[in-house]
């Protein structure tokens, strides 16, 4: 893919969806501009960026050709369909469908209760709002451990990472922020992100190493 084919990331360094797609790009060696979006500094609510996304939310993808995709489950499908070999899924069908459930244990079950509006919504008292997240990644984690397939490698489904790792990942940086041991009381789901951040890609799609990280 040549320069003037490149896509285009709307997102933020510390956002999870974000992540996931970043890590997607670079899993497909897929050249890609990085635009931040400084979520709490509300850029996302700006006239620009609605015009990307009517949600005001992070990830938002332009395609070489110019068309905007919003969510980051249907962002990574589209580039699993559109830029072979199919690489963020396992193989069989029955397998797949397991991952697809693992990816929404995280994406509709777990992280929507961190973001900062639900958080605000619920309570007013930080204290509270660590609470509340806590909870919900830990009625996740738990979910996902259970589901977690009887692993012959070092990711949820094998040698590889997939989808269900491209979600799992940031989400388990975002429980670290909130103060959950994940090692201790999520050792096997630790251990697929200790393996994955010692990874190039991974590495590459990590929060610290875009170009807005550490803002605030």
């Amino acid at each position: 893919m040549s320069d003037n084919q490149k896509y285009t990331l709307f997102g933020y360094w510390r956002s999870s969806a974000s992540w996931r797609i970043r890590w997607a790009l670079e899993l497909k060696g897929l050249s890609y501009e990085y635009v931040p979006v400084n979520l709490v500094q509300s850029e996302q609510k700006s006239l620009e960026h609605l015009a990307r996304n009517p949600l005001g939310k992070v990830p938002v993808l332009k395609t070489p050709e110019g068309d905007l995709l919003t969510q980051s489950l249907s962002i990574l499908e589209y580039l699993e369909e559109v830029h072979p070999p199919a690489i963020l899924y396992p193989v069989s069908p029955l397998e797949r469908a397991r991952c697809r459930a693992l990816c929404e244990v995280i994406n509709a079950d777990t992280a929507p209760f961190q973001t900062p509006f639900v958080q605000k919504r619920h309570s007013s008292d930080a204290a509270e709002q660590l609470n509340w997240a806590q909870e919900w990644i830990r009625k996740g984690f738990g979910a996902f451990d259970k589901l977690l397939p009887n692993r012959d490698g070092p990711y949820s489904f094998g040698e590889r990472p997939t989808m269900a790792d491209l979600f799992l990942v940031p989400q388990i940086y975002n429980a670290v922020r909130y103060q959950i041991p994940v090692a201790i009381e999520y050792p096997a789901l630790w251990n697929i992100y200790e393996i994955a951040l010692k990874t190039e890609a991974c590495i590459k799609a990590s929060p610290e190493e875009q170009s807005d990280a550490q803002q605030p």
